[in-house]
Formats: C-alpha cells, structure tokens, sequence
C-alpha cells in the first residue's frame, strides 16, 4: 500500500463513514474501503432518484438528512466522491454545520480519474451527440484487448491511488466484443468499472458475458418511452430493443445476485417531458432501476463554441428547436453557487482532473471535445507521461474559449433549479399526462 492510500484509510478507520457521491467514483470508493474494513454507513446524493434507495447494498440519503444523521453519528466522517461538483458540495457542507476536519475530499488523495474510450464508434446518430451532427468524421474502430491493458498499467504506475475507470466517452462500449475481459481486468486490480451504453444493441450473448463480471456502474442513455419520441432524438436506434435488453439486465441481475447499479440516464427534450417520462419512471420503477433527467445539451463543444460565435451549424439549430433550455439560456443559467455575477467563472473539472484516452491512444483535452487537430494533446498515452499530458492541456487553445464563455457551468448543468424555471416556460410536444 502506497503511503497517499494509507493516509486516506487511516483517516477513515474507526469511524462511521458516509459517502458524497453514489456513481462512479463513489462505487469505486465503497469498493476500495471494503477491501480494508472501512466501515461505509451509506451515501450521501442530491439527485432525487437516489434518495431512500439502496446502492451497492448501502442506503443513499438526499443533503437534507446530514443534521439528523450527524447527530446520530458524532464523529461522521464524510467522503467528498463527486469531483465535477466538489466546491459546491463542500459549500453546502459548511451551511449544515460541519466543519473542514469532518470531511475529506477524495480529489485530494486521487487527483486524475480516468475515462478508456474502448470503442471509437456508435451504432446510432443521435442530433444532440457529434456521431450524428455531421460534423468531423474522426477515425474509427476499438481498443485491443493488449493495448487496454498497457493502459491500465501506465494508469496504475503513474497514481498513487485508482479506484475506478470508466470505459466509454463518445463510443458505445458493448460494441467492443473483449469488454467483459476489459472489465474483468479491472476488478482483478481491485479497480470498479463504469459504463455507459444506448443499450439498442442486438447481441444479447455480450450483454451476457458482460453482466457476469459485475461491473459496479451501468449508465443507460435514452430519450423516451415511445418510439416517437425516442427515435426523433435517439436516431437510428429502437426503443422496444432497449426496453427488451433492460428487462434483460434485470434477469441476469437476479439471476446472478450481481450489485451493478442501473442508472438511466434520461435526456429530456420538448417532445418527451410529459408522458414519455411518466411512462419510463414506471418502467424503471417496476425494474428496480434509477431513472436520472437531464436537460439535453448541445454537443460537442466545439459545435457550441461555433453557435456562440455566429457560425451555427444545421444540426445545431435544428437541436436548438428541440431543446427546453437552449445554449444562451443554459449559460445564463448556470451560475456558481455562492456568488451573485450571472455568469461567475469556475476552475474546470474537466480539465483539472480527467484524462480521457481514445480507443486509438490519443488524448483529447477533455471529454466534451470531439474535433482533432489541436484538441489532441498527445498521439499516443502509451508514450507521454502524466506531467506531459497535463502540460499540454492547460496550453491548450480551445479552454480559453471554453472559460471565456462559461461553458464548464453549462457543461455541468450547474444551478438546476434555474434551468427548471426556464424548461417550465416551454410548450411541450408530449402527449398529455
């Protein structure tokens, strides 16, 4: 055990702890604490599908609860695992009278998480996702199995502390048939393993193989609950095939009495707000899975950047018209908490503590950029050190564009209940409820 690894166990020895954060790099953090007899109590999530609800076996309670539970539990230790919010979350940490010593935040001891893009492509053409905006063509195809293991490597022997990967950006990963050994290989290094997928895939035998391995995270994206709805923004896809394949995981996680979390991850539009929505709660409700809105945002940032500069592409105007909150509303919108100024600047998460690697080995500056040429700050992670790939993004023209615009609050979806107040303003094209 390296000494960063020890010091954040011994902080957390002997006294009940929570966890801020019940996704990815919560999961991964319960499963490091498991390992080493840290006794987790539960976590702690503002996203109201979590509340009440037990994750990996652990109740998850909403901000709310924190007076009555630390007065339950006096010597609480908090765990801060949801690093693109974590100033924010600290904030309201301190509103419900917990002091700097009662919490701990886990960027301090894992200063990079990291995203494998194992597939560099998608079997659909969604408007909102550069797949399907008829922008730049990027190169296609999937991470061998031998690179993503040099990779996993390289990650391991350059930080002192991992403890989950996530193994999608803007590929989908069931595509890639050595997923489940991709998985398996992280657990075998005691590392969770997040995914996310469309799930309108025809390979149940995948599926399968995939689900054995337990991994910890499962997000599904969609945008509807009929067709109509779903295939306007979901192109090319088919909602009964996805609906048929979560019946499917709730099967296997039965059968199989596996802890993965299904979190569906449900982009809302004008033509889904009302009783597209209703009708997938019920669903996931009967299966047992979280159901997560989230306004649906114009990607990649480079298409934004274009819009907020006068030279809007098609696609993007034609999104536009689906959305209920555009990019100028978004923007105005996302305020940082704290502060009066509309569109207050924050420090990027995005940049500070991601690493995405490509199915090609390349690097992209962040997530939300798609385009190469200067987005790629180096050819091949294999080859350039931690310090270098660091170096070259902060150089990296495109994040002065993206600050200047106050894109990584827009990005975020900060200040959620403005973004309401706007949404609430739009007709919607929905069926009645």
């Amino acid at each position: 055990m390296n000494p960063r690894q020890a010091e954040l166990l011994g902080q957390l020895s002997g006294v009940p702890v929570m966890i801020w954060g019940a996704r990815m790099t919560g999961l991964g953090l319960v499963r490091l604490c498991r390992t080493h007899g840290i006794n987790v109590i539960g976590f702690i999530d503002s996203d109201p599908a979590f509340s009440g609800k037990l994750i990996a076996g652990l109740p998850c309670h909403p901000p709310a609860a924190l007076p009555e539970i630390h007065a339950r539990h006096p010597i609480l230790k908090i765990v801060v695992a949801a690093s693109t919010k974590e100033s924010e979350i600290n904030q309201l940490l301190v509103q419900h009278g917990f002091s700097t010593a009662d919490y701990i935040n886990y960027s301090h001891y894992c200063d990079l998480f990291y995203t494998v893009d194992v597939m560099g492509t998608c079997n659909l053409k969604c408007l909102s996702c550069p797949h399907g905006a008829g922008g730049e063509e990027r190169p296609r195809g999937l991470m061998t199995l031998d690179n993503y293991r040099q990779v996993i490597d390289k990650i391991v022997a350059e930080n002192d502390l991992v403890t989950h990967i996530s193994l999608y950006s803007w590929g989908e990963p069931f595509l890639n048939p050595s997923l489940p050994e991709m998985v398996a290989e992280l657990h075998r290094r005691g590392i969770a393993a997040a995914l996310s997928s469309n799930l309108s895939i025809k390979n149940e035998h995948l599926l399968h193989k995939v689900l054995r391995e337990n991994p910890e995270y499962l997000k599904v994206s969609l945008s509807g609950f009929y067709p109509e709805a779903y295939n306007d923004t979901h192109s090319g896809g088919n909602i009964h095939l996805v609906r048929s394949n979560m019946l499917r995981l709730r099967y296997y996680i039965d059968k199989y009495r596996l802890d993965t979390v299904v979190d569906v991850n449900y982009h809302l539009y004008n033509n889904n707000n009302r009783r597209n929505l209703q009708k997938m709660q019920e669903f996931c409700d009967e299966l047992g899975f979280f159901l997560s809105t989230t306004y649906a945002l114009v990607m990649p940032l480079e298409r934004v950047i274009d819009k907020l500069e006068g030279r809007p592409s098609p696609s993007t105007l034609a999104l536009e018209s689906k959305l209920l909150v555009g990019i100028e509303e978004g923007i105005a919108s996302a305020t940082v908490e704290g502060k009066n100024e509309p569109n207050s600047k924050m420090e990027c998460p995005f940049l500070e503590n991601q690493t995405i690697i490509n199915w090609d080995l390349s690097v992209p500056v962040c997530c939300t950029t798609f385009n190469r040429g200067s987005n790629i700050v180096a050819e091949n992670f294999l080859l350039a050190s931690k310090s270098q790939i660091s170096t070259t993004k902060h150089q990296a023209a495109i994040c002065a564009t993206c600050q200047h615009h106050n894109l990584p609050a827009y990005n975020l979806g900060l200040n959620r209940k403005q973004w309401e107040a706007v949404a609430a303003t739009k007709p919607s094209e929905d069926l009645p409820l």
